[in-house]
């Protein structure tokens, strides 16, 4: 793990009592039948559970951990075996108006058991009346992804649909509907994923279910 890494790990676990007098605390759990991101499962179809806590200054400043199990096969693993994704982030949000605004920020994707799935990114994302437009720039030898979204109240709930596009990797559709309960958020989606021919990937698509709280 570099150093960049332990600064944002570090940082997160040793804030003292004078920091959480100025910022808000808040902490989030969910189970989701299969660990989708970007199109591409992170659990081999398998259920998740993930969790995560965020730390937000009121000038708009916030830095995160997160954490889900995954699967995945990997040259230097054996197939089918599991690990852990453990994620560390840091940014900065902020308004145009009532309907517009922007985030940017730094995440690193570690996986504690298997060093080589490590990696980082840069992270910018605008969003304006329901819509948004995303870039995460990896770090190193990392591929970019580029997301265009848009979401709409719909009944009780609201609806969603995404297309990014995954370099070197391959392109996904995502369509979901969220519903929230009190405290609860049930989510509904479709993914669609077209794997790049030079990838070695294979395309895939599915449902899944997700409640979090």
């Amino acid at each position: 793990m570099n150093i960049l890494k332990k600064i944002i790990f570090g940082s997160i676990l040793s804030i003292n009592s004078l920091v959480f007098a100025e910022v808000s605390l808040s902490g989030n759990v969910g189970l989701t039948t299969d660990y989708i991101w970007r199109g591409m499962t992170q659990n081999d179809g398998n259920p998740s559970i993930s969790g995560g806590f965020d730390l937000e200054d009121d000038s708009g400043f916030y830095l995160g951990v997160w954490a889900a199990n995954v699967e995945a096969d990997d040259d230097d693993t054996v197939a089918g075996s599991g690990s852990i994704e453990l994620d560390g982030y840091l940014g900065y949000s902020g308004s145009f108006n009532d309907d517009a605004g922007y985030d940017l920020g730094y995440i690193a994707y570690t996986y504690p058991d298997y060093d080589s799935w490590d990696f980082e990114e840069l992270y910018l994302t605008f969003d304006f009346y329901g819509a948004y437009i995303s870039f995460s720039a990896g770090i190193d030898n990392s591929p970019d992804y580029t997301e265009l979204g848009y979401g709409i109240d719909a009944g009780p709930g609201s609806f969603s649909i995404s297309y990014g596009e995954y370099d070197e990797k391959g392109e996904n559709v995502l369509i979901g509907y969220d519903w929230g309960i009190g405290d609860f958020t049930l989510g509904f989606y479709f993914y669609d994923f077209q794997a790049e021919a030079a990838s070695g990937m294979a395309d895939d698509d599915g449902a899944y279910f997700s409640i979090s709280y």
